[in-house]
């Protein structure tokens, strides 16, 4: 059977946009912001874990103020490089901040933060007042 080359032009063109539909598959939706966030709650506290790939605790500043936590720092250039050229970049370098507000009321004293093998978590414990609770019925 004879093919068009038309059709075959078009056939391919739709394969390479099929390939980047699936290439963006389970990555971050466009305009998601470094780094990346997961936050958790249960009764008792808000957790945020936050991605930070080749950083230590000490290239990260945190900050807790009217119910927003704000991550921030710099992550530097690796030094690694050498005089070569970088022919795809995707992972920033840089300053960064970013705010999550917090909907509950946390007890600021008692906020616990640590790294390990580049995830960052932030554990912030609700204040007690906002905090569930259960009534008891009284029988009459």
């Amino acid at each position: 059977m004879y093919w068009n080359t038309d059709f075959l032009s078009e056939m391919n063109r739709l394969r390479r946009e099929m390939e980047g539909l699936f290439s963006q598959y389970g990555r971050p939706a466009a305009g998601s912001t470094y780094p990346l966030l997961n936050v958790y709650e249960n009764d008792d506290s808000f957790t945020v874990t936050a991605e930070l790939p080749g950083m230590n605790r000490e290239q990260v500043a945190i900050t807790y103020s009217d119910g927003v936590l704000t991550l921030s720092g710099k992550r530097e250039q690796p030094s690694t490089t050498g005089n070569m050229t970088a022919l795809r970049r995707e992972r920033a370098v840089g300053e960064f901040e970013k705010s999550l507000r917090i909907p509950t009321k946390v007890d600021h004293n008692a906020i616990f933060a640590s790294f390990s093998n580049g995830i960052l978590t932030v554990r912030l414990p609700k204040a007690e007042d906002a905090k569930p609770k259960t009534i008891t019925i009284e029988a009459k």
